[in-house]
């Protein structure tokens, strides 16, 4: 009989050191996809920009920028729309726990053809429910992760409060794949359970949110996105969506706004 000696089994790789490796893994998949597809229209003056651009917003090493083509496909075009392309800064550094699951909704296409069901005037401008794609159904369950610890009360920076620009999961978490954009300021918000903002729009992106048509709130906004685009059409004309949302850029180095 052949006797196997356990007494020289290799030990398991301590959690900490198997926690780097995780976190080694997601900043090289960034690297990989932060170039945007090639057929990604350049924008214009009058309200989108070009992928090079960068955002007013002060970037630093571990920052994302994504960006993301916001049109309002049914809108008769002698009105005025919402039309651009959004800079999304995502601040990794300082809630690295929300702003990946965002990263990863972003990689999975998630928010790609994903309409603005919910805009309130000076309040806020929320998506995140798909609407059904090839005959099948949208996904209406994400992984939930944990919520990043609060900004240190000697930070002095607003990236993590409810202002105007910023941007968080609905419900404070990633489960339901929602995200929103705060149009105004809303320090009530801050005080929910849950996650605080992890992201922020430029001012020049917040034009092209302010520009959102506000539909009166539970009118069946829901129910005709998820049903798809036909309803949406029907009963909602001057809805506005995200057609696609990518990667730009990763900081590695500190950039002075």
């Amino acid at each position: 009989m052949l006797l196997l000696d356990l007494s020289h089994r290799p030990k398991p790789y301590p959690i900490w050191w198997r926690g780097w490796v995780a976190s080694i893994s997601i900043f090289a998949l960034l690297i990989i996809c932060v170039k945007p597809p090639a057929d990604e229209p350049t924008s214009s003056a009058s309200g989108k920009s070009s992928p090079s651009s960068t955002s007013t917003n002060a970037l630093v090493e571990g920052d994302v920028l994504v960006k993301c083509n916001l049109i309002t496909p049914f809108e008769d075009e002698s009105k005025t729309s919402a039309d651009g392309t959004l800079d999304v800064t995502v601040h990794r550094g300082i809630a690295p726990l929300a702003s990946n699951a965002f990263l990863d909704l972003v990689l999975s296409k998630h928010f790609d053809h994903n309409y603005l069901f919910r805009s309130v005037k000076g309040f806020v401008v929320q998506w995140g429910i798909e609407s059904p794609k090839a005959n099948k159904p949208g996904r209406d369950k994400f992984p939930k992760v944990d919520i990043d610890s609060p900004p240190s009360a000697v930070s002095g920076n607003l990236l993590r409060s409810n202002v105007r620009g910023a941007l968080n999961f609905a419900g404070g978490n990633s489960a339901t794949g929602q995200v929103y954009v705060n149009r105004g300021t809303n320090p009530h918000l801050d005080k929910e359970p849950g996650s605080l903002p992890f992201a922020t729009l430029d001012k020049r992106s917040m034009a092209i949110i302010d520009l959102v048509y506000s539909y009166k709130e539970g009118l069946g906004q829901v129910n005709a996105v998820k049903n798809g685009d036909e309803e949406v059409k029907r009963l909602f004309p001057r809805m506005s969506m995200i057609e696609k949302c990518w990667i730009d850029h990763v900081f590695e180095k500190s950039v002075k706004s």
